[in-house]
């Protein structure tokens, strides 16, 4: 009885994040010294130690004489040899089996990787709108994660170096495994409006700072999106039936506006900088960045809580924090970026 109490209060101090089948054997191999020493203990009236050693030496079959031992203790040795040498041998299977399981579960190493990350953005839903995101942000060098409840979509996009995560983007867990607390973004683009309000929801909750854009089926799901918490909603039909009307009646400023191959490496591309501390100790103003980088057009700048302001005066000194919008080639944002770090 007192075994059986053993047994149950070591059962409740184990670690509870152990896995099931480390659990399992450091159970097994406690129950058959348990056992071992209390039956020794009362049948031959040996003290603990005494016990122990014999249920020791008899699991692990090192051999001893045996006209020391009482024959209902040589009964109870035979008995625990074969079920030490049982217990054992499920030992060895289970941790045999739980380390290539640990070594080849695809599940267990997205975990790992989702864990190193920090100021990543989170994809959700992983259709042909998800899957563009994730090319995009691919090129342009951002980390992310993929989720998604299709498993053939998940292998898929791991097979393509992804990082993603097969469940639920409403849930809570799904997006606390996807490191929601240090995400800089989440793009919510499942086909489905209610999912995507929720998702927007859900994620506001968890972490209020998140920057959240989403997708919107139809007009009228745009505000209860917004109002879900997402700050920039986009209706696929809408953004690309302008892009066409663009490229129909003013198509050069559609070359400008939308990625187009055909115009080659000149062609222009709007970038966002946020003002670091660093360069508010240099008070830099617009003047002296376009003096610097003369192909760079500054469009406009936006203050912490502040409204956007179109072409801000060229005296004006950077704040920290502050966003600013401009324009150039891909060459002369590479030359911009070399410098300053922060645009995106």
């Amino acid at each position: 009885m007192v075994g059986v109490w053993i047994l149950a209060y070591i059962s409740m101090v184990l670690p509870q994040n152990w896995n099931r089948s480390v659990r399992r054997v450091v159970l097994a191999f406690i129950a058959v010294f348990t056992i071992g020493t209390f039956g020794y203990m009362t049948i031959e009236g040996w003290s603990p130690w005494q016990a122990f050693y014999m249920t020791l030496i008899t699991v692990t079959t090192v051999g001893y004489s045996d006209y020391d031992k009482s024959e209902n203790a040589q009964m109870f040795s035979a008995l625990l040899m074969l079920g030490g040498i049982g217990t054992i041998s499920y030992c060895l299977s289970q941790i045999v089996q739980y380390a290539t399981t640990k070594a080849t579960n695809p599940e267990s190493r997205m975990l790992k990787l989702a864990s190193k990350l920090s100021n990543h953005f989170i994809i959700c839903g992983m259709g042909r709108t998800g899957e563009r995101v994730a090319r995009k942000l691919a090129g342009e060098g951002k980390d992310f994660i993929v989720i998604d409840e299709s498993e053939d979509l998940v292998d898929q996009f791991r097979r393509d170096g992804m990082i993603a995560l097969r469940g639920n983007a409403t849930d809570d867990m799904t997006l606390m495994v996807a490191g929601i607390d240090r995400a800089s973004g989440l793009a919510a683009v499942t086909s489905n409006d209610a999912a995507n309000a929720m998702i927007c929801l859900t994620a506001k909750a968890l972490n209020p700072d998140l920057h959240i854009a989403a997708r919107a089926e139809t007009d009228s799901a745009v505000g209860k999106i917004t109002r879900a918490g997402a700050d920039v909603v986009i209706n696929p039909c809408r953004y690309g039936g302008d892009g066409i009307v663009e490229s129909l009646v003013r198509p050069e400023v559609s070359c400008l506006l939308f990625s187009n191959p055909s115009i080659g490496s000149g062609s222009l591309r709007f970038v966002e900088y946020k003002v670091s501390n660093l360069d508010t100790c240099h008070h830099v103003t617009i003047e002296s960045l376009l003096q610097d980088y003369p192909g760079i057009v500054f469009i406009a700048s936006r203050l912490p809580g502040g409204e956007l302001k179109v072409r801000p005066d060229v005296h004006h000194e950077l704040k920290s924090e502050e966003s600013l919008v401009f324009a150039g080639t891909a060459e002369d944002i590479a030359t911009f970026s070399g410098r300053y770090r922060n645009a995106a």
